[in-house]
């Protein structure tokens, strides 16, 4: 995973957040929440659902996972996350999304010049959970997403790189034919994806032409019309 996504982002410590959490939830739940968004900037490149593990951080906390948890479902009533229960009432399994945008105590203009103050280089890590309303979502964030639900968590420079490239040379419908595709063969791998991707551009390249040259294999599904078929052929 990009290092850059592992960066605490810094803005919720000038936000008055903090202080907020302190007051509402008393003072271990910024560290709860703290430790909330660890998890996601650790299991996510873009927020996402994780499924917390209470005793784990709470013996990280130095909180009994009993507090940790009556914690982390008040921080859901604050509004700060986003929590699921995919179990049942005997035996709950919580999911939870940090809140986006989350909210702002302070003036935006105050948490930038603090921000400043700090010395804290621009990047889109440090931003992180601060969205303007609307879909916001760039393409490299939805390929990026495709990618976390059809070949998993595993990320390096390099597929980051590839994944950007991809974003820039095939449209997004393309894309999720291709990730589709993968999944529905049960392939976890970037590079099958990208020689179905040049596979399908020579296929409509060839459709297009109304030809077909000998030794090239199509996606399955995919066929070229002969002319005895085209009305006119």
């Amino acid at each position: 995973m990009d290092e850059r996504y592992l960066r605490f982002p810094r803005w919720l410590e000038a936000s008055g957040l903090p202080e907020m959490v302190a007051t509402k939830a008393g003072p271990e739940g910024w560290l709860v929440f703290r430790r909330l968004v660890e998890q996601d900037l650790l299991e996510n490149l873009f927020p996402d659902w994780v499924s917390p593990g209470f005793e784990e951080m709470g013996q990280g906390c130095a909180i009994p996972p009993e507090k940790f948890q009556a914690l982390f479902l008040d921080l859901g009533s604050l509004g700060l996350l986003r929590i699921r229960n995919i179990g049942d009432e005997k035996s709950p399994f919580y999911q939870y999304r940090v809140a986006v945008p989350l909210p702002q105590p302070r003036p935006a203009e105050e948490i930038e010049e603090t921000l400043e103050s700090w010395g804290l280089a621009d990047s889109p890590g440090l931003w992180r959970y601060w969205e303007p309303e609307g879909d916001q979502t760039t393409k490299y964030e939805k390929i990026l997403r495709l990618y976390e639900n059809t070949c998993g968590l595993k990320m390096s420079g390099r597929i980051v790189e590839d994944l950007a490239e991809l974003a820039e040379s095939y449209p997004t419908d393309k894309l999720d034919k291709a990730f589709e595709a993968a999944r529905e063969e049960g392939v976890t791998t970037l590079g099958w994806i990208k020689k179905y991707l040049k596979r399908l551009k020579k296929d409509e390249r060839i459709q297009k032409d109304r030809g077909r040259p000998r030794g090239l294999e199509l996606p399955e599904g995919y066929s070229i019309p002969s002319r005895e078929d085209t009305p006119g052929g």
